[in-house]
């Protein structure tokens, strides 16, 4: 009985540890150490905003473009870069987004790491139909060479109630150790 008690503290601490983790995003970054950042002052999007801009958006795409732009805009002037036009920019900016298909092993340790990890499916649902992971990828290029000075990325469960929670941790950990002018 005593060590039966104790596997059972020992799975509860894990389970308040997996489910108080920092939003369950993981972040990677980097740079391109051959890359002069001292150059840089300007950036601008290497592509036009889903939607031509307009308010308001039409759909669920369009408003998290909006978002995602608004938000690595925020973080790049945090760091003391202007945006300008193309033409007169030294960096290009883009992002792209995936998904995968994942599924939950016959183990509760999986489901118990889903579940941290931002999932909010039952143990049978989500052991039968499996779960979406989402990466959000940022990519700097160099205007001129078109060579990527710096990435970052964010991956996690797709859960499309804690978004607007985790987006914007997740860019400002993202961009955490970009270089500041």
């Amino acid at each position: 009985m005593p060590g039966s008690s104790r596997a059972v503290a020992a799975l509860l601490c894990f389970l308040v540890t997996a489910c108080s983790s920092a939003s369950g995003v993981r972040i990677q970054a980097d740079r391109n150490p051959a890359a002069d950042f001292s150059r840089y002052t300007r950036y601008a999007w290497a592509t036009t905003p889903l939607g031509g801009g307009e308010w308001p958006a039409r759909n669920d795409r369009t408003a998290f473009d909006w978002k995602v732009r608004s938000l690595v805009d925020e973080q790049l002037a945090r760091r003391g870069y202007g945006r300008g036009a193309p033409a007169e920019a030294d960096v290009l900016v883009d992002y792209h987004v995936s998904t995968q298909d994942r599924q939950v092993a016959d183990t509760f340790t999986d489901y118990a790491r889903y579940r941290s990890a931002g999932g909010d499916a039952g143990l049978g649902e989500a052991y039968v139909k499996g779960y979406q992971e989402g990466t959000l990828i940022v990519e700097v290029l160099d205007a001129r060479t078109r060579k990527l000075v710096w990435y970052g990325s964010a991956t996690a469960v797709v859960n499309p109630k804690l978004r607007e929670e985790r987006l914007p941790e997740a860019l400002r950990r993202m961009f955490e150790r970009f270089p500041a002018r």
